[in-house]
């Protein structure tokens, strides 16, 4: 008898457990507040619309390298740009988002900042194959 009543409470227990673990999932999947599953009444600004800037955590600046040739970035622009010093290529930061998409730096190169690399031309991917 003993038995089939720790067999009862172990059971108890379990179901307890499982009950209170579904609740809590179903309240953090259930929609929240009034107009839950509505779209908002503005439309969302796709990234390519944000403004420019936003801040970047220190850390993330250390290890975001150059997506062409993998070299270190600077911050400029007030903090709304990440340019590659080699190319002249800005990478935008959109929201604090930076934007690293080679085509980015492409659009937003400025050639004035490129170092000079003996041919006074802006080192691409085109010229050193």
């Amino acid at each position: 008898m003993k038995g089939f009543l720790k067999f009862l409470l172990f059971v108890g227990f379990v179901a307890g457990v499982v009950y209170a673990v579904q609740k809590l999932l179903s309240q953090q999947s259930a929609p929240q507040g009034a107009g839950a599953g509505v779209l908002p009444e503005t439309p969302v600004t796709p990234l390519e619309d944000a403004p420019l800037g936003g801040d970047i955590s220190p850390r993330l600046l250390e290890i975001l390298v150059d997506p062409e040739d993998k070299g270190s970035l600077e911050l400029v622009d007030d903090g709304k740009f990440l340019l590659n010093p080699r190319t002249g290529y800005r990478y935008p930061i959109r929201n604090g988002i930076p934007v690293m998409l080679i085509e980015e730096g492409k659009k937003y190169q400025d050639v004035s900042r490129v170092a000079a690399n003996g041919s006074g031309q802006p080192k691409t991917s085109e010229a050193a194959g």
